[in-house]
């Protein structure tokens, strides 16, 4: 069976857990970061303003319990600011703060070489990015 649906998908995880290997060790080493927490920063840094805590998870690849540790550890490092939500009183409101904010965009920039590199030494992440991107599209 070559060639089949089950070759192909491994491929993809192969490729893609290639480019996540890549991406977490170099947000790491640059900037402190894990791949998980850059996925929630992505989330509010599109939202541009304060949004649900638990939307973070509804609208990433991460947990509600993963999303709650990462919030908490931004908040602490004062990338993220949260607020009670004035209409649930059990939810709270997050944002990137002006240092997360900057954070993001040094860290996106760092994302984007990483992923340039890859897609250029290996021909599968390449194909496999441009693929992805033209179905967005």
């Amino acid at each position: 069976m070559t060639n089949s649906l089950g070759d192909q998908w491994l491929s993809c995880v192969r490729v893609t857990a290639r480019m996540n290997k890549a991406v977490e060790r170099a947000l790491s080493e640059r900037h402190n970061l894990c791949v998980s927490a850059y996925e929630v920063m992505d989330v509010m840094w599109h939202e541009r303003g304060w949004i649900r805590s638990g939307e973070l998870s509804s609208r990433s690849s991460r947990s509600q319990p993963q999303v709650s540790r990462l919030l908490a550890q931004m908040a602490d490092a004062g990338y993220a600011a949260r607020k009670p939500s004035p209409v649930d009183g059990r939810g709270s409101l997050v944002q990137l703060t002006p240092s997360g904010r900057a954070l993001f965009r040094e860290a996106s920039a760092t994302v984007e070489d990483v992923l340039a590199d890859l897609a250029a030494e290996n021909e599968d992440a390449g194909a496999l990015m441009r693929s992805v991107v033209s179905q967005a599209g």
